[in-house]
């Protein structure tokens, strides 16, 4: 009996041992759940997708665009919020493809490039940038997750968001009262 205890708590702690070893990809559980399934696919009442990223919105066909305005319909999806617009001609060509062809059914926010903020009038430069943009049609600026985890400055350190080489950028979205 006793070697049977000694065998399972081997056997549970090696268990433990390759359970620790285990990435996070590697993880996948399989689901002892179940219930009735009631699929929705279509919400009651129009709905806002807040987070989509059409990274090729500028470059869409009439075609893909109205293929999307489908899939749109099929959920009740009012707008589509696309948070990867880009910025400049990237942004400018986004919004007159995807809101000239679907007027009201798409708001896309600018993305600011950081690389060279520790520039000599960098802010300034990203400022103006954006406010050119929200002329074009921005509603938004989408800051990106890179920013405070891997976005680094001239000298490898980390730029953060309260930064202040930022607060240009920062100040001309408050100015220019977008999210």
């Amino acid at each position: 009996m006793k070697s049977i205890m000694i065998g399972l708590a081997l056997c549970l702690l090696a268990g433990t041992a390759a359970a620790q070893e285990m990435s996070f990809e590697e993880y996948e559980p399989r689901s002892t759940l179940v219930v009735p399934a009631h699929l929705v696919r279509r919400a009651k009442v129009p709905f806002v997708d807040v987070h989509a990223h059409q990274w090729q919105a500028s470059q869409m066909s009439p075609a893909g665009i109205d293929s999307l305005i489908e899939a749109m319909d099929e959920l009740n999806m009012a707008v589509m919020v696309n948070l990867s617009g880009g910025s400049g001609d990237r942004l400018k060509a986004a919004v007159e493809n995807l809101e000239g062809r679907h007027p009201g059914r798409f708001v896309h926010f600018a993305n600011t490039n950081f690389d060279g903020a520790d520039a000599p009038g960098w802010g300034e430069r990203a400022a103006a940038q954006l406010e050119q943009d929200v002329r074009n049609g921005a509603r938004g600026l989408k800051i990106f997750k890179n920013l405070g985890m891997y976005v680094t400055d001239s000298a490898g350190n980390r730029l953060t968001t309260d930064d202040p080489r930022l607060d240009p950028l920062w100040k001309k979205a408050g100015e220019l009262g977008i999210p």
